[in-house]
């Protein structure tokens, strides 16, 4: 029964990232792995453009200071890159109006669905297999982008295609959408980038990438905005600055000596690379759906008005689901490098901690002064339609947070369908009461079912996946969070202008937060601390 098992030799490996190696050491394990076959080959030295590759592996020691400043890094610049995408959609939905406005946020929910195909679940088996053997991380990079380009080409030949029956206004409905798919797809060449940087342990380069691509994009949009060139141009300029992130990623990942080995791409290494992905790529497929079914469904029975309501509150959600991205990418990596059950527990309810920590408190907010949050951003027209559905989806960010964490702890050990099989479960609930609901009312019964759809997806994960990834202790882990953001409503329901009550609301959380974390889990402070009395970031 070898053919069955997933085996991993370990070694010690010298130079890679930041990662002391530990005492040299190798053991090669073996992990049942669901009757699929999940290759791996000998490590191989790299004798091209004078750039050593490093043999074998180690396992990453355990370094909260690091990680929490990992964390910290690509959160500033997911922050930032966050910001300018917000104040990219209050321009656009102001100085487009809400229909053409809906225009442009269903093409790009189209543009998103269709960015599933070519990633596939390709990027997590790459981050997997190059933090558990190093010396491989060109090659898989090499055919990671061979298969992204063939599936890019084939899904936008698609997506033209159905142009017709996907555009809300016609031929400059059309142009626009095609515009904007061809962006979201060129973004995913970015993400294949991050994604080596990821198993490299080296993710702050990746991020300055994507800040810097983030920005550009919303600075040419909003000049495109500004200078009244309407949808087809604002299409332009997304599609312009989004281009500059790929291309600046592999220029810098070339010159790191960590660019794709192209010449020892093969199709064998093709086939190998697709063993097993399915699982993963329909459960990526699944969750997109999830996440961008509900916009197209207004689309078809609601009308771009009501699109472009749901939408500029939709962007609140999206806005902060970086911290569940910078959650993943900085522990991924040590789930995957030693995917014992114990550990990825762990590593879960340190995710599920860093997450809580910022989304409660912006529940409690939204719940609390969603009306003027709308207002401030949007103006009274986007305010009052949209301020039952921003109630409704206040939870989803914290519910999304917590089931994208736990499909990446789920697959620490390799795919399973486990991940498949919660995926399509909560896609049924979420499809079904699309359809059943939104007919009749719209955004509202969109927001609802996105929130319930997230909570019902991280139910399935942690149930189904108890065996990989232990059972996380959600009321250990939200418990600070919790009690700190119910004693900051008080500021927030009290008759006060927003920003005195936003600041005394923050005033009662923070040190209410670390007073319960100190006593439930003190590692924490305890590594807070350390990272800033050393006062700088790694």
């Amino acid at each position: 029964m070898n053919h069955l098992r997933w085996s991993c030799c370990t070694q010690t490996a010298t130079g890679l990232g930041r990662v002391p190696a530990p005492a040299a050491s190798a053991a090669c394990q073996g992990t049942p792995w669901l009757g699929l076959m999940w290759s791996r080959r000998p490590p191989r030295h790299d004798t091209g453009h004078g750039h050593p590759t490093p043999v074998g592996h180690r396992l990453p020691h355990d370094r909260p200071v690091h990680t929490a400043r990992t964390a910290l890094t690509l959160g500033i610049a997911e922050i930032i890159g966050k910001l300018s995408m917000l104040i990219l959609t209050v321009g656009a939905a102001r100085l487009l109006g809400v229909a053409d406005f809906g225009v442009f946020s269903y093409a790009l929910a189209i543009g998103t669905l269709a960015a599933v195909v070519p990633q596939w679940g390709y990027d997590i088996v790459v981050i997997q297999r190059a933090s558990a053997e190093p010396s491989r991380l060109r090659e898989l990079l090499a055919e990671l982008l061979a298969m992204r380009t063939l599936l890019v080409v084939l899904v936008f030949a698609v997506v033209g295609g159905l142009s017709g029956f996907t555009s809300l206004s016609g031929e400059q409905g059309t142009a626009t959408g095609l515009l904007i798919v061809a962006a979201v797809l060129m973004d995913t060449y970015t993400e294949a980038y991050r994604s080596a940087a990821a198993a490299l342990q080296r993710q702050s380069m990746m991020a300055a990438v994507h800040l810097a691509q983030r920005l550009l994009t919303a600075g040419a949009a909003l000049l495109a905005l500004f200078a009244d060139t309407g949808l087809t141009g604002l299409a332009v300029a997304f599609l312009a600055g989004t281009v500059v992130g790929p291309v600046t990623a592999a220029v810098l990942m070339r010159r790191t000596g960590y660019g794709p080995r192209w010449r020892e791409m093969s199709l064998a290494g093709l086939v190998d690379l697709n063993r097993g992905t399915w699982v993963i790529g329909v459960a990526s497929l699944a969750l997109m759906v999830l996440f961008r079914i509900d916009t197209v469904m207004i689309g078809w029975f609601a009308g771009p008005s009501e699109v472009g309501i749901y939408a500029a509150t939709y962007r609140l959600l999206e806005t902060t689901l970086f911290v569940s991205f910078v959650a993943a990418r900085t522990i991924f990596p040590l789930m995957a490098s030693s995917p014992e059950p114990e550990r990825i527990r762990h590593y879960s309810e340190q995710g599920i901690s860093m997450m809580a920590a910022v989304f409660v408190p912006y529940a409690v907010l939204l719940w609390c002064r969603g009306h003027t949050v709308l207002d401030v951003l949007y103006g009274h027209q986007f305010a009052d339609a949209g301020t039952g559905m921003l109630a409704w989806l206040a939870p989803a960010p914290f519910l999304y947070g917590v089931s994208y964490l736990a499909s990446y702890a789920i697959v620490a050990a390799g795919p399973t369908l486990r991940a498949l099989t919660s995926s399509l479960i909560a896609l049924a609930v979420n499809t079904g009461l699309n359809l059943a609901l939104i007919p009749s009312y719209g955004g509202i019964a969109a927001a609802f079912t996105t929130s319930l759809s997230y909570g019902v997806y991280a139910a399935a994960l942690i149930l189904l996946g108890r065996a990989r990834a232990g059972t996380p202790r959600l009321p250990r882990a939200m418990l600070a969070s919790v009690t700190a953001s119910a004693l900051a409503c008080g500021p927030l329901l009290a008759p006060w202008p927003f920003v005195p009550a936003v600041f005394a609301a923050a005033v009662v959380y923070v040190p209410a937060w670390l007073f319960v974390t100190q006593r439930v889990d003190p590692k924490q402070v305890q590594v807070l601390r350390r990272m800033l009395r050393r006062g700088r970031i790694a």
